[in-house]
């Protein structure tokens, strides 16, 4: 059982809204049971109730005394729930197209920014793919630079040097080693 201020907070209306209701379905037949200060007292079969008849109004296809009325069948068919029977039958059904009207405009919606939002992740994606594709490339040219300069460049022997001279007929040349460039990376592409 819950007292009106806990069906205020749980269907998120006001406590003169849910008396409004209350008044309605006490001229449906549903007589709720009262506490002992004779505040109505609420079983989780007729706050069911109360919340379907409050979603069939706010979607504006039924007035308010039509969705009382239907939820108030409903309710006279259903058994009510409470800890001491312990009978837990489903909550009335609604035998109207406007709440299936509501659901489906619902779904449609969420359809609708699902499919944005795949496309905005599909956009996103394939941005990102080209910026590492870009970003790849540059990277293959900055290694291959870099192959280049580090490369060793043969140098030319000397033509008048002493050692080319002190080497004596039918001998066979010293092979030259090309010195090592112990300048930095950006000296060496600078050529400084």
């Amino acid at each position: 059982m819950m007292t009106p201020s806990e069906v205020c907070k749980q269907l998120s209306i006001s406590p003169s809204t849910l008396r409004k209701y209350s008044l309605r379905f006490e001229s449906e037949g549903i007589l709720f049971k009262r506490n002992k200060s004779n505040s109505r007292i609420y079983t989780v079969t007729e706050v069911a109730a109360l919340r379907e008849s409050i979603t069939v109004t706010k979607s504006g296809n039924i007035t308010f005394e039509n969705a009382v009325r239907e939820a108030a069948e409903g309710l006279k068919g259903a058994s009510t729930i409470t800890p001491e029977n312990g009978v837990t039958s489903p909550p009335p059904r609604r035998h109207d197209d406007v709440a299936t009207a509501v659901i489906l405009n619902k779904l449609e919606a969420l359809e609708e920014e699902n499919r944005s939002l795949k496309e905005e992740m599909r956009k996103r994606d394939s941005l990102f793919v080209e910026v590492l594709e870009e970003m790849k490339h540059k990277l293959d040219r900055i290694e291959e630079n870099q192959k280049q300069l580090a490369a060793p460049t043969p140098e030319e022997p000397e033509q008048d040097s002493p050692e080319s001279s002190s080497q004596q007929p039918g001998s066979e040349p010293e092979p030259v080693t090309p010195k090592k460039d112990t300048r930095s990376l950006w000296a060496r592409i600078w050529n400084k």
